[in-house]
């Protein structure tokens, strides 16, 4: 009889938790809250709704009501348009790939979106999110299937595009819903324009603006600011960094290594008149050792490295030797040669000085760019060591550009006096000076990379050269690829970038 009894109070219990779940389930089909309340961000984690903070809730609190009128509800929403500027690592990307799960799983019709970024890169980011939370809550997004550049229901045909900066097909786009990722960095508005005189074409269309602040007051800050005034805009900015997964031990490492401008625009989300300055003077002097002199000629059972930065007719060609001593990198030669009108810079110089450098520095790594001498590398790379840097790449500028920061603000780096200096020059133009010149730019993604006033006065060319030698000999020490450690996302996850 106790058996029977304890069956079925079992039996009734299961059935309520049953029943309260499958509740819940369709609660979680008409309301992006208990959506939100019912999802786990992956495999190992608690429930979402046990890490939202107020500042993320009042987000989606507001663009709620939008969504859920997009998927055929009888709701008035208070706000069709949003501008939402949070810190880097703030969970911009991950808190806009769980409402679009949401609409793409359970709109009753076919609705159609577009994610837009600077670059296919970046907007690939909200779209691998969502299938990332996607097959940790196969329950709740069981119908959707991922694409290389797209994501759709199969039941009702409902889609996310991800585009880039092909303005001309979003002229014609008709959606239901934009959303803008990392606008502050879009280098031209022709695809704004476009993607906001779209949305205009329905009345329900949604607009999303997600950013980190930005630099200037170019067309972006007239956008943020156009928003921050309009009664039909819900605008909300973060000021300083407010994530709890972000410790203050790796908020001040961040601090150390970037320089003050980009680590308020990054970190405390405030917009900056202009990009930062790499080194001071002072710094980039502090590397100087009167002890160095330019060497004609290696030594024995050292390891050099090499780089090259060509051009032909506007800018400087510059080749750089250096090796490891102890605990710093050792500058031994830069050499410059500087065009004219009338004559330009042969390739036949780089390959000139390759060999003499292989014939005085045995054994040495060279690093070549890849676009602008593959004539070159293709020659001699079956008679010398000769590794391609892409040196208009994201990846591999951001990694130079920290890289070689750090190695000056440690002092990991000495040169000698007069490195660098242009010759025939009676002015001071030397590796110091125009390493006190360049700009730090900042990207889509939060990389940056080293850049110069574009006045035909100032240059970058021995900069980019001394960092593409110092990456490989940093590179070739370690063992590997240049580890580039991101900041921790919203879910205290490495791996999840925004």
């Amino acid at each position: 009889m106790k058996n029977s009894c304890g069956w079925r109070g079992w039996k009734k219990l299961r059935y309520r938790l049953n029943l309260k779940q499958t509740l819940r389930r369709r609660a979680a089909t008409r309301d992006p809250r208990w959506f939100r309340e019912a999802l786990q961000l992956d495999q190992q984690q608690e429930k979402a709704r046990q890490r939202w903070q107020a500042w993320q809730l009042a987000d989606f609190a507001a663009l709620d009501p939008a969504w859920r009128a997009l998927a055929n509800q009888a709701i008035e929403p208070p706000f069709q348009r949003a501008y939402l500027e949070r810190p880097r690592g703030h969970s911009k990307t991950t808190d806009t790939a769980v409402q679009l799960l949401w609409i793409l799983q359970n709109s009753p019709t076919r609705v159609e979106g577009l994610a837009a970024a600077a670059d296919l890169e970046q907007g690939l980011l909200i779209r691998n999110a969502m299938q990332r939370i996607s097959e940790a809550n196969g329950d709740l997004c069981g119908q959707l299937v991922f694409r290389q550049q797209f994501v759709q229901n199969e039941a009702t045909g409902s889609r996310l595009t991800v585009i880039s900066s092909d303005v001309q097909s979003s002229w014609g786009a008709l959606p239901d819903f934009v959303i803008c990722d990392e606008l502050s960095h879009w280098e031209k508005p022709d695809l704004w324009y476009s993607l906001i005189s779209s949305a205009a074409k329905k009345p329900r269309c949604l607009v999303v603006v997600l950013t980190n602040a930005g630099v200037g007051r170019g067309w972006q800050f007239e956008v943020r600011e156009a928003a921050r005034k309009s009664d039909r805009w819900y605008f909300a900015s973060l000021d300083g960094c407010q994530a709890p997964w972000i410790t203050a031990d790796w908020l001040e490492e961040q601090r150390q290594l970037l320089p003050a401008p980009v680590f308020d625009r990054l970190w405390n989300n405030r917009w900056q008149q202009s990009d930062g300055s790499f080194v001071s003077l002072a710094e980039a002097e502090a590397c100087r050792d009167e002890g160095l002199i330019y060497q004609e000629e290696g030594r024995p059972g050292r390891r050099y490295f090499a780089a090259i930065d060509y051009a032909e007719k506007r800018d400087y060609t510059v080749g750089v030797v250096l090796h490891r001593d102890g605990t710093r990198l050792v500058v031994d030669r830069m050499d410059v040669v500087c065009p004219t009108a009338d004559a330009p810079v042969p390739v036949q110089w780089v390959e000139d000085w390759m060999l003499a450098i292989a014939r005085a520095f045995p054994g040495t790594q060279f690093v070549v760019d890849e676009y602008q001498l593959l004539s070159t590398i293709q020659k001699l790379e079956g008679r010398l060591r000769v590794k391609r840097f892409p040196f208009l790449g994201g990846q591999g500028n951001h990694a130079l550009a920290m890289n070689l920061r750090t190695l000056i603000l440690q002092r990991g780096i000495a040169w000698y006096a007069g490195c660098g200096q242009l010759p025939l020059s009676s002015a001071r133009d030397d590796l110091e000076s125009e390493l006190a010149s360049v700009l730090l730019r900042q990207s889509s993604g939060g990389r940056i990379r080293i850049d110069h006033v574009q006045d035909q006065v100032h240059h970058d060319d021995r900069v980019f050269a001394l960092g593409a030698a110092a990456l490989e000999a940093i590179q070739a020490e370690a063992g590997g690829e240049w580890l580039q450690v991101q900041p921790p996302a919203a879910e205290g996850m490495f791996g999840w970038m925004e």
